[in-house]
């Protein structure tokens, strides 16, 4: 009897790794056909696709085969499937393959049965979630493994699904990966709906930020040095009560301080509608700082972060090795290392850094860099035209 393959159904079959085949093939060879070539009225094989291939290879013409009768397609795609899940050695991600045609063949069995009675209320959504339910278990895995690997599976590049399919990777942590990246996409188009957008990417201005005039919610980040002495202390407040206005709901703010100033710091600053994340730790590279009271060879500078609203960003390291850079340009000059971490992991490209005391406008370089906008303000005239010069030099 001359038996045929049909398309549809042998795409629906998980491919036998090359192993598999090859000892497949020899069994037959050594031992003939066991198991039956399950087919259809049709002649249409339903189950037994790779033993028959062999055969034919083979030249076996002698096979058991049984015929199967069905009262729709949707139950013969049906027992195609579950065939499969009950004879191969799979994993859960080709479980979730085989499960994603099952999937659909029980949402329209699911109709047919509701169109025959008329005593049923349930919603659309409530189907969905018994499907996926009856679909889980029957392909062996958990409901939220199912839901995930048929997440993937719609948005996946086929690299990656052969990936799954190999064992190389596992579907939470690519889940996991799928879900950030989404979540950082939405967040992107957020910004892009909402930025205000500069005449060109770099603004520098020699005056007081507290009188600098920014739109509301169009900066990403605020990343800043202040001075330490406690009649700048002021300086602290005056940057948290602007980046509650400036700063977009989520954006980020850093700033060094000294740390016995840290309590009296973040007590202002949250009293300015602030929300009070992380004290980062900076490691010097270079000379250390001397404190006199206490006598304390300074070999970190601690650098608090703030978030305006609930953060949802990338987790953050938070000890950072800085590269001492010189002071050549300004007494306070700090590492762009720094800076180019929290400004890659708290903003997108293209967003604005705002620096409101920017000195010799190292956070300026850094935020371009990294192809971000950036507003430096600063009020000293010569720390100002250092500024200019400097990232200038540095475009």
């Amino acid at each position: 009897m001359e038996l045929t393959l049909n398309l549809e159904y042998s795409k629906l079959l998980p491919k036998h790794s090359k192993e598999d085949f090859d000892n497949l093939r020899e069994s037959i060879r050594e031992h003939g056909v066991w198991t039956e070539i399950v087919i259809n009225l049709q002649n249409e094989i339903l189950d037994g696709h790779n033993r028959y291939l062999i055969c034919k290879q083979l030249g076996i013409e002698d096979y058991p085969i049984s015929v199967k009768e069905f009262d729709s397609k949707l139950e013969e795609k049906k027992f195609v499937i579950e065939c499969n899940l009950n004879r191969r050695h799979l994993n859960d991600f080709q479980k979730a393959e085989l499960g994603i045609p099952l999937l659909e063949i029980e949402k329209e069995l699911a109709k047919e049965r509701q169109g025959e009675r008329t005593d049923l209320t349930s919603s659309s959504n409530e189907d969905n979630v018994r499907t996926n339910t009856v679909v889980s278990k029957k392909i062996g895995v958990s409901k939220s493994t199912f839901e995930r690997a048929k997440k993937i599976i719609e948005n996946a590049p086929e690299e990656l699904k052969d990936r799954l399919r190999e064992g190389k990777t596992s579907i939470s942590k690519e889940y996991t990966k799928l879900v950030n990246e989404e979540k950082k996409s939405a967040k992107k188009a957020e910004i892009s709906k909402n930025q205000v957008n500069l005449p060109d990417t770099i603004q520098l201005h020699n005056n007081y930020f507290q009188k600098l005039i920014i739109p509301a919610k169009s900066i990403g980040l605020i990343i800043t040095d202040p001075p330490y002495d406690y009649a700048s202390m002021h300086l602290y407040g005056d940057v948290a009560n602007q980046a509650n206005v400036v700063l977009r709901d989520g954006g980020s703010l850093f700033c060094y301080c000294n740390n016995h100033l840290i309590p009296k710091i973040i007590a202002d600053m949250e009293s300015h509608g602030l929300t009070y994340q992380w004290t980062m730790t900076i490691l010097h590279s270079g000379p250390h700082a001397t404190n006199h009271s206490p006598p304390v060879l300074v070999g970190n500078k601690p650098m608090l972060w703030f978030t305006k609203g609930k953060y949802t960003g990338d987790y953050l390291r938070d000890t950072i090795q800085s590269k001492y850079q010189g002071q050549d340009l300004h007494e306070w000059q700090q590492s762009t290392v720094e800076a180019e971490y929290f400004i890659e992991h708290t903003s997108q490209e293209n967003e604005i850094v705002y620096d409101p005391m920017m000195g010799a406008g190292t956070f300026g370089i850094a935020a371009l860099k990294l192809k971000r906008q950036f507003i430096g303000c600063e009020v000293n005239q010569e720390h100002y035209q250092n500024a200019r010069s400097n990232i200038a030099i540095n475009q």
